[in-house]
């Protein structure tokens, strides 16, 4: 099915592409980004304190014994690798997020179930961040009078819609729902043989659950610094507007900033986002009475720097010769 499906969300996606090219003058695009000279070394950099908080974030989401053991640098590579093949494969995160696993595997002896529980954490508390991040994004929409109400409303909306859905992914971990749903399938099913992969599921559930209801604190820190990644796009989009010479006050800044990387969460089956960053963005943009070029100049500034950090992810990948650091972790109690 994902092999008819991704093709598909790329069409899409690329039709997106198309409509916000047509739908803004391509040659004030051209003059802004041309404008930026070295600005634009500065916004590939400034880049890297947002890599930097979220692999933070993903290394408190292992548990204790485990997050001691894991180094900041070694776990942010691991994260520019796997983001990498997130990006540039098919498979979208069915590509990246096994190359994590192996990498993390390879480097301290953690067992798959251990990296992918870790992942699923680590996208729970990024998307629960999110949602933190966007709350004043939307007081500040709705404290600025010159943007319609329609537009106001329909950002409220999407937050609300999306932070339900955000709590019930969160209580279907936290509750073990998905093992209860698998025993619930062998009473209704029984087999004469084991389901070796049924089973793994279950150990998967529980070692989240585990991990939400014994390591709080851990839980809490990873929060944090997802949210302070998203505080770091904020300053990566204030250098983005200098750099192209508009400057915009803070409230904007984290209005469009929030609402861009909701565009972004709400476009995750299309690869890269292609197409719905740029047409958000030019939407955004116009709906708070700035200018519709701008908005695209934004994206294909933001293009150019994933190119260049996806480039840094293959290097590191192609450069990696992770050795085995000391006992490995092979403990999966929750």
């Amino acid at each position: 099915m994902a092999r008819f499906l991704k093709p598909l969300f790329l069409l899409f996606g690329l039709l997106l592409f198309i409509w916000a090219l047509r739908k803004v003058d391509l040659s004030q695009v051209n003059a802004l980004i041309m404008e930026m000279g070295p600005g634009l070394l500065v916004i590939i950099l400034a880049y890297g304190f947002v890599a930097w908080f979220d692999a933070l974030s993903w290394k408190y989401a292992f548990k204790p014994e485990e997050a001691e053991r894991i180094h900041p640098f070694v776990i942010w590579r691991i994260r520019t690798i796997g983001e990498t093949f997130n990006a540039i494969t098919p498979l979208g995160n069915m590509g990246g997020e096994p190359a994590k696993a192996f990498l993390l595997n390879e480097k301290y002896g953690l067992t798959y179930k251990q990296g992918a529980a870790s992942q699923v954490v680590a996208r729970t508390t990024l998307t629960v961040s999110l949602i933190l991040f966007m709350i004043p994004g939307i007081v500040f929409l709705f404290m600025d009078n010159d943007i319609s109400q329609a537009f106001k409303i329909s950002s409220l909306t999407g937050l609300i819609t999306f932070s339900v859905l955000i709590f019930l992914f969160f209580l279907f971990q936290v509750t073990g729902t998905l093992s209860r749903m698998v025993h619930g399938f062998n009473r209704l099913f029984p087999a004469k043989n084991p389901r070796p992969s049924l089973e793994h599921l279950v150990a998967l559930c529980g070692m989240m659950s585990g991990y939400y209801r014994k390591h709080r604190g851990l839980f809490l820190k990873s929060i944090a610094f997802a949210f302070l990644g998203w505080v770091a796009g904020v300053v990566e989009l204030y250098l983005t507007l200098y750099f192209l010479g508009i400057p915009v006050g803070f409230k904007e800044l984290w209005i469009i900033e929030s609402l861009l990387q909701f565009v972004r969460a709400g476009s995750f089956f299309i690869p890269l986002s292609l197409g719905a960053q740029e047409g958000g963005l030019i939407v955004i943009f116009t709906s708070m009475g700035m200018a519709g070029p701008l908005g695209l100049a934004v994206s294909f500034v933001r293009r150019i720097r994933e190119l260049v950090w996806i480039a840094l992810g293959l290097l590191l990948g192609w450069k990696s010769n992770f050795k085995p650091s000391g006992v490995p972790l092979e403990s999966e109690d929750t």
